[in-house]
């Protein structure tokens, strides 16, 4: 191609692929209302514009408070009242029994597991990052179909469960046909300390919860320091590809991205700051893309667990975008800063899955920070 012809025909991709790749969208900068302020100004635990220090004696402290907040967090959700044992969550409330022998769980196999609790049935397949860790164990799977979110409920009548453990995200139908078999436990996995920890209440073993807890927090400390030992101060984005648009989360009312910002202190670029409780939804256009301004970028195209049958598109779109001469003019893409994430595990929830993704970021970060290539 040359000349005219040849600046006509990549112009003409990028408006295709922008069109294709990323939906409809309102300005992903467009101007906050009163509410999302409120909202960011309750979501922030850190003020993005001050450095937070990175020493273990730092870390320790900041990790001591967190731990401090999710065990009073977890108490709001569980007590003890005339006998009962209660569980407060999403749907209502739950009493739950004593003895718990046959336990099955759906969808929090991750914090069933890094408790080392028994289950009877889980759910589980072939790709899925866990399915190892169960297939060691014998535990009989449960099946979901990921397009209408449906439960076999005759695989779990079939289990005799004297507990069921949900994951909240599903309906409250799906709820209330569960309780019609065992007392159901549902629990906001996206908020993974808070419910390791009230679950381990339920399990009647909180000093468990706790010392797995700190176990993490370890991790999480070390990994952070690796980090910041081979980037420093540069900075880190995300963005999250799907089947239907390319997404870039705010800064702290997104959980991959508070898992990122405050958990392993990365410094966020200022668009991520920037778009924190926007009202748009939070995908960005290909255009937009060149002025995400970051030294490091993680590429997570795919989804997690529950909408694994999309990851192939999503997978498709990425190789489409990277043709994109937009694309290729993004700093962080020219500079080979760019990380592609496993996308089952990154928008997973539970501590297991994030002591995976901290430890393949840290493990990355050091084979490509500048001068290290």
């Amino acid at each position: 191609m040359r000349g005219g012809k040849g600046i006509a025909v990549l112009l003409a991709l990028s408006v295709l692929v922008g069109a294709v790749g990323c939906g409809q969208q309102t300005d992903i900068r467009a101007p906050k209302s009163e509410k999302a302020q409120e909202a960011v100004a309750k979501a922030r635990r850190f003020d993005p514009a001050v450095l937070r220090a990175d020493t273990p004696e730092a870390i320790d402290a900041e990790f001591a408070a967190r731990l401090a907040d999710k065990r009073k967090a977890a108490e709001k959700l569980y007590r003890e009242e005339d006998g009962k044992r209660i569980l407060k969550h999403k749907f209502g409330e739950t009493e739950l029994p004593d003895a718990l022998v046959r336990i099955v769980c759906i969808r929090m196999e991750d914090p069933m597991l890094a408790l080392d609790a028994p289950m009877v049935a889980a759910y589980d397949f072939p790709q899925y990052y866990l399915h190892d860790r169960l297939a060691e164990r014998g535990i009989m799977r449960i099946s979901i179909n990921d397009e209408n979110k449906t439960i076999n409920l005759e695989q779990v009548q079939a289990a005799k469960p004297d507990l069921i453990v949900m994951r909240d995200s599903f309906g409250k139908g799906v709820y209330q046909d569960l309780s019609k078999i065992a007392p159901v436990a549902a629990f906001d996995l996206r908020d993974y300390e808070r419910s390791l920890l009230a679950l381990s209440m339920v399990l009647q073993r909180p000093q468990d919860g706790e010392a797995r807890l700190r176990v993490f927090y370890e991790r999480a400390k070390n990994d952070r320091i690796r980090i910041k030992g081979a980037i420093g101060e540069s900075t880190v984005a995300l963005l999250r590809i799907t089947n239907k648009e390319v997404r870039l989360y705010p800064y702290a009312t997104n959980d991959i991205n508070r898992f990122m910002y405050e958990l392993l202190n990365l410094r966020p670029p200022q668009m991520v700051v920037d778009i924190d409780g926007n009202d748009a939804n939070n995908a960005i256009s290909l255009e937009l893309l060149p002025e995400l301004d970051t030294d490091y970028l993680l590429i997570n195209a795919g989804f997690g667990p529950s909408s694994r049958q999309n990851s192939a598109v999503a997978r498709k779109r990425f190789e489409t975008m990277q043709r994109d001469p937009l694309w290729q003019s993004v700093p962080a893409v020219r500079t080979g800063h760019m990380m592609n994430v496993d996308a089952m595990i990154w928008n997973a929830h539970g501590i297991i899955s994030k002591e995976l993704a901290m430890d393949s970021l840290a493990d990355w970060t050091e084979e490509h920070a500048e001068g290290r290539e």
